[in-house]
């Protein structure tokens, strides 16, 4: 798996393990888009952009129910941005 793939995978899971709690979230949407517009460093912004825009109802509703979030995985996604894991 490629870097870009692997690190747009840590955004799917997270929305895939949040999308019924989160009506109309974009994050799938927007991550693909932020992909094929910036590559791996426009992800990474978007990423970024995310962690620090996101209300707080959004981050306690998945972590009340034992979700991953963006601030659970963000060591993950960045060692994937960095190329550590592979």
């Amino acid at each position: 798996m490629d870097r870009a793939t692997a690190m747009l995978a840590v955004v799917m899971e997270i929305y895939e393990g949040g999308k019924d709690l989160i009506p109309d979230w974009e994050l799938k949407e927007q991550a693909e888009s932020a992909l094929a517009a910036g590559g791996t460093d426009g992800l990474r912004r978007y990423y970024d952009a995310c962690l620090a825009r996101w209300s707080h109802q959004i981050r306690t509703t998945l972590e009340r129910d034992r979700r991953k979030t963006l601030e659970s995985e963000r060591e993950r996604f960045m060692s994937i941005y960095l190329g550590a894991a592979r």
